[in-house]
C-alpha cells in the first residue's frame, strides 16, 4: 500500500471511528491527526514500530 492509499484510508477510517450519532467529531483536531499518521503508518509499516517502547 502507498503512503497516499494509506493515508486516505486512515483519514476515513479515524473520521467514521470519531463521528458520534450526531455527526459531530468527538476527538480535539490533534487526536484525529495522531490517531491518522499512526494508522497510516501501520498500514505502511514493515513490521517495525519505532514508537514502541516495549522491550
Amino acid at each position: 500500500m502507498t503512503r497516499t492509499e494509506a493515508l486516505a484510508l486512515a483519514q476515513k477510517t479515524v473520521t467514521a471511528m470519531s463521528t458520534n450519532t450526531r455527526g459531530y467529531q468527538d476527538q480535539p483536531f490533534d487526536a484525529r491527526v495522531s490517531a491518522v499518521l499512526r494508522i497510516a503508518n501501520f498500514l505502511t509499516a514493515t513490521g517495525e514500530n519505532p514508537d514502541d517502547d516495549r522491550t
